[in-house]
């Protein structure tokens, strides 16, 4: 080997050892940085080109090392691992949510719950059936019937709220979700475009793959990989983005509670994008775009005819039923003073939620406690003595409760399992100070160990041009 053979050699030792310090900073600078994957510079000795001569003494030897590539330490099937585990626990989580909020709006036990209503209302019944002639104790009954109404009411609209907001909740998700497979689809074109042209798409990929990870906390998903460097995201077997396109997810179904029909049953032909339940749908076609897991897809299950908020809503309303027929039957069953039969309870026409529609529908006078002309309360206390309206409510509450402790024992399982999933990743793929002091150090004293070189041929160099054949006087 020539000694400017010996030159370039050092000289590209230096530029790889000085790449490296470079790329090694590079995941220094970004180790707080969410969504960066650490880096390493590939290298690889130059051969020597050309075969050895009769004369020479050795085969043809290297020239030095070159950098091959900038490599992006990720680890595909870790990534998926964490997305599908991140999916699942998003959807978990959001129904959790739900299940606490319905259980919150319940206020029970306490004096301001439903439960607590009903024994008032029904001790008033009581203190009737003790004083059936006394005027007093009928405008209490009718005081507290109008509260159990009103308390009736106030729960079924706090659950129309919470569904008409979760329902909002996911047509701004489904918005969400098209932004970023709007920008996934535009990162792929860019990230194809430098591959093709032989630069560096590393950030490029980072940017993509925050995006995402973001789309499989929203609406799940799998995604596919491509030769060129672009990724495909699917959903049920259909491209949410595939390649530089990418196509729009939205929320179909009623809008609030009230305009919610056809409860129970799934999507029918001639369906409007405002009938029936909430469901998530390609907006381009309408057809189902059902996913496993995501958050909207939680919000979805939330407000579904079976889910915790509409079954709220609906327990409120067969409350009140069972409470206005079991009343009206017994108070309607004895004429009052007039000779005329009354129901105690009014509820409107169907078409209303009877937990809106439930009202007082006798005066104060109008209210029967047993035989007329006589003074008795028997009929008031056999009132007083329903209880399916009572265990109706109590069985529901008790069925809340169990169903929100084991969602939410579903939710931290799940994130459990993310959380590993996720440490798995970052094991892998996060930039360790640690190993990357070790690195600097080692990349410094390579490249100072070239320096060297360079240093002791050019020693070398000015050995033989200017001092061999010099006859010293």
């Amino acid at each position: 080997m020539s000694s400017f053979s010996a030159l370039n050699g050092a000289f590209t030792a230096l530029t790889a050892q000085r790449v490296a310090l470079e790329v090694t900073g590079q995941n220094i600078s970004n180790v707080n940085t969410a969504g960066y994957t650490r880096q390493r510079a590939g290298m690889e000795a130059i051969t020597g080109t050309t075969g050895p001569t009769m004369f020479a003494t050795s085969g043809a030897q290297g020239t030095g090392v070159r950098i091959t590539s900038i490599d992006r330490l990720g680890d595909i099937f870790l990534e998926t691992k964490l997305r599908t585990q991140t999916s699942s626990t998003a959807r978990l989580e959001v129904v959790a949510q739900s299940w606490s909020l319905v259980e919150t709006t319940l206020k029970e036990p306490g004096e301001n719950g439903l439960a607590a209503g009903l024994d008032t209302f029904f001790t008033s019944w009581d203190d009737v059936a003790n004083r059936p002639d006394d005027a007093a104790a009928r405008s209490v009954l009718l005081g507290n019937a109008t509260a159990l109404a009103s308390s009736l009411a106030n729960g079924y609209r706090a659950a129309a709220n919470q569904w008409d907001s979760t329902r909002a909740q996911a047509d701004a998700m489904a918005v969400d979700v098209n932004t970023a497979a709007v920008a996934v689809a535009d990162l792929n074109g860019r990230i194809r475009d430098a591959q093709v042209s032989g630069n560096n798409a590393n950030a490029l990929i980072d940017q993509r793959g925050v995006l995402l990870d973001g789309l499989a906390a929203m609406v799940g998903g799998e995604v596919r990989e491509r030769a060129d460097g672009s990724v495909d995201v699917m959903i049920s077997g259909n491209a949410l983005v595939r390649g530089d396109r990418s196509y729009a997810v939205a929320v179909h179904g009623s809008a609030t509670l009230a305009n919610l029909t056809s409860a129970g049953t799934e999507p029918a032909e001639g369906w409007g994008s405002q009938d029936g339940p909430a469901r998530l749908v390609w907006a381009a076609t309408g057809n189902s775009a059902a996913s496993s897991g995501g958050r909207v897809v939680g919000l979805i299950d939330s407000i579904a005819p079976d889910g915790p908020v509409t079954g709220l809503a609906r327990t409120y309303d067969e409350v009140a039923t069972t409470l206005a027929t079991e009343v009206n039957a017994l108070h309607s069953s004895v004429p009052g003073a007039d000779g005329s039969s009354r129901d105690f309870f009014a509820l409107s026409p169907a078409g209303t939620p009877p937990a809106l529609s439930l009202s007082v529908a006798v005066t104060r006078d109008q209210v029967v406690a047993g035989n007329p002309g006589e003074i008795d309360g028997t009929l008031a206390a056999r009132i007083a003595e329903l209880g399916s309206a009572r265990e109706q409510w109590a069985s529901a509450v008790t069925q809340i409760g169990v169903s929100s402790g084991a969602a939410y024992r579903r939710a931290q399982a799940a994130e459990s399992t993310r959380t590993t999933a996720e440490s798995q990743l970052l094991s892998q793929t996060a930039v360790d100070l640690d190993e990357e002091s070790v690195n600097l150090v080692m990349y410094q004293r390579a490249y100072e160990a070239s320096a060297r070189v360079i240093t002791t041929i050019d020693q070398m160099l000015d050995t033989l041009i200017n001092r061999t054949g010099v006859v010293g006087r």
